[in-house]
């Protein structure tokens, strides 16, 4: 007769919790196949607010659609087809007819920024114009004529005690015979007169149909 080792009592708990976790997924799951995705769950108070006649795009697994969002407060609390979500309509719910519009979820725009630096004129420590264009003045003073400036990215208008961008003219004024550019952010270049000189003229680019 063969005979087969019992686990050690560690061993016995683990799997106890093992078996009990995968029943437990199992009735969840069984409990929720059946139940069809139009229908929302079931709530003691009626919602704050209905948005009906939509095409609210859910983004789930299925990129499913639907016609209705019911809200309460900071929370949705059913999404689903006009009728199934008027059932949680109350004498002081707020209901919008949306017409057709289209509802989608919040979006967020998750992106990174350098943390700063580099080799341009640094402008993250100036806190008004004046100290703005002197940093670009010095560096133009040791540039050679036509050398392009250029300030690293790290900085922000709203730095500044005047809360505004250099003009061109002022940048003018401090770097008359090198072309400067002054990148904001990554978003914005803030350039001088000189600039142009550098720019070929040509505007024979092709155009790429949209």
């Amino acid at each position: 007769m063969s005979t087969v080792s019992q686990p050690s009592m560690p061993g016995q708990r683990l799997l106890r919790r093992a078996t009990l976790t995968a029943l437990a997924l199992a009735l969840i799951t069984a409990c929720t196949a059946n139940k069809p995705p139009d229908e929302p769950r079931a709530q003691s108070e009626p919602a704050e607010v209905v948005l009906r006649n939509g095409q609210v795009l859910t983004i789930d697994a299925r990129f499913s659609r639907a016609q209705a969002v019911a809200i309460r407060g900071d929370r949705i609390v059913a999404v689903g087809s006009n009728a199934s979500v008027a059932a949680l309509t109350g004498p002081r719910t707020q209901v919008i007819d949306l017409q057709g519009r289209t509802v989608i979820p919040g979006l967020i725009d998750a992106h990174l920024h350098s943390a700063g630096g580099g080799p341009g004129v640094a402008l993250a420590s100036v806190r008004s114009m004046d100290e703005l264009l002197a940093a670009v003045k010095a560096r133009a003073q040791v540039a050679k004529p036509g050398e392009i400036i250029v300030s690293n990215a790290d900085w922000h208008e709203a730095q500044l005690r005047e809360k505004r961008l250099p003009h061109r003219r002022e940048l003018d004024t401090v770097a008359p015979n090198n072309p400067v550019v002054l990148v904001r952010g990554g978003h914005e270049y803030i350039v001088n007169s000189a600039i142009h000189s550098s720019i070929p003229r040509s505007t024979t680019a092709p155009i790429r149909p949209a």
